[in-house]
């Protein structure tokens, strides 16, 4: 998605927010309900192991992983109990979550494979506010991915293969897979609703599938990370 369109989209949703700034009140021992939006920085791990075969010496190639920029938004139910420091926020969103894997070589060839998976995220999250707005906030998530196949490839040197042929043939052996993470973060919520959010996204499974195929890929944990900054706005439930 274009950074223009992520940038307008956030603009839009912190206008909305602003508008209803009179009408919400974050108040203990009450369920509010919320949208969050913003952007993802991912990448995708271990790519290098999974593609390229321990035969090949080292010195006569060279990789990056490199990070790939996304956006987010989900909505929220929370609810901070009487005279305490806790409260619960289980989460529903959609986020994307890829990377862009760089190669080259001492025979010139050059590309870059651009994994562009996106998920429908599931998070019960925890808050603890040890200074009144500011909070630390950890939990997990169940990714269930929307795009399996969702892969480009592009390099200088088209005539070892057609670029779109070998990217197809690529998309039919390396599959993004349903991913679990665990979530880190910390952010400041206002009295009237308004939120910010910064948080971790660390992956503890493997978030790519290789199948059986003639490229000599094999099977290798691929974690999904990423770091996400989102604003949100709360709403209290009519009574």
């Amino acid at each position: 998605m274009p950074k223009q369109r992520i940038l307008t989209l956030i603009l839009v949703f912190l206008f909305i927010s602003i508008h209803h700034i009179t009408q919400a009140q974050m108040e203990e021992s009450r369920f509010h309900y919320g949208f969050t939006s913003g952007v993802t920085y991912s990448t995708l791990g271990d790519i290098q192991t999974t593609l390229i075969r321990p035969i090949f010496p080292e010195d006569t190639y060279s990789t990056q992983l490199k990070q790939s920029l996304g956006f987010t938004a989900g909505a929220f139910i929370y609810y901070k109990f009487e005279k305490s420091k806790f409260a619960i926020q289980p989460e529903i969103n959609y986020a994307d979550n890829g990377g862009i894997f760089h190669y080259e070589d001492i025979n010139g060839l050059q590309y870059e494979l651009n994994f562009k998976y996106s998920y429908l995220n599931i998070a019960p999250m925890f808050k603890f506010y040890p200074v009144h707005g500011f909070y630390a906030t950890a939990g997990a998530q169940l990714g269930i991915i929307v795009n399996r196949s969702a892969l480009t490839y592009v390099s200088n040197q088209p005539e070892l293969g057609p670029d779109l042929q070998i990217q197809q043939s690529l998309r039919e052996v390396l599959k993004g897979n349903n991913n679990v993470s665990i979530i880190l973060g910390a952010g400041y919520d206002t009295p009237f609703g308004l939120s910010i959010n910064a948080r971790w996204v660390y992956g503890i499974s493997d978030a790519i599938e290789t199948l059986a195929n003639g490229f000599y890929f094999i099977e290798n944990k691929n974690p999904a990370n990423s770091f996400q900054v989102t604003i949100g706005y709360a709403i209290p439930f009519m009574d």
